[in-house]
């Protein structure tokens, strides 16, 4: 299996509706998924991350609202789980007056803190699917 986590904002690529899911597909459990609005072609700040869904899974947390980088902990988030964040509300760094759209995510970075101590790291790309996806992979 690989040991790798997937993190796709869905689409449509020119859609205002922001969605995060993640998809645990490594063989241990994800602690942290941090998420990086720094690299993205025009920066990004995490205004909220929206709703959570995904139960038995537990966000027991987020940190770094109202910056580029935002880190979303979790409890017994095991392999072949899956979460998601509805209303994802992020701004475009020193202009909170502007939409931010799917495609505007494209660049961003994503990074996975796994219970064993190991961090995987992954880049927002599109896909043709019609998403902005970053598979995070485990060394």
């Amino acid at each position: 299996m690989a040991e790798e986590v997937v993190a796709t904002f869905d689409g449509p690529l020119d859609g205002f509706s922001i969605t995060l899911s993640i998809n645990n597909s490594s063989t241990l459990a994800v602690r942290t998924v941090g998420v990086s609005g720094r690299t993205a072609k025009f920066p990004v700040t995490w205004d909220s991350f929206g709703t959570f869904s995904g139960a038995p899974v537990v966000h027991s947390g987020t940190t770094g609202l109202d910056t580029e980088v935002v880190l979303l902990r979790f409890t017994g988030f095991d392999n072949g789980k899956t979460v998601k964040f509805t209303g994802v509300d992020p701004d475009f760094t020193g202009d909170t007056s502007s939409g931010i759209r799917v495609l505007d995510l494209v660049g961003s970075r994503a990074t996975a803190f796994f219970a064993d101590g190991t961090t995987g790291f992954g880049e927002f790309e599109v896909t043709d699917k019609n998403t902005v996806r970053a598979v995070i992979t485990r060394p």
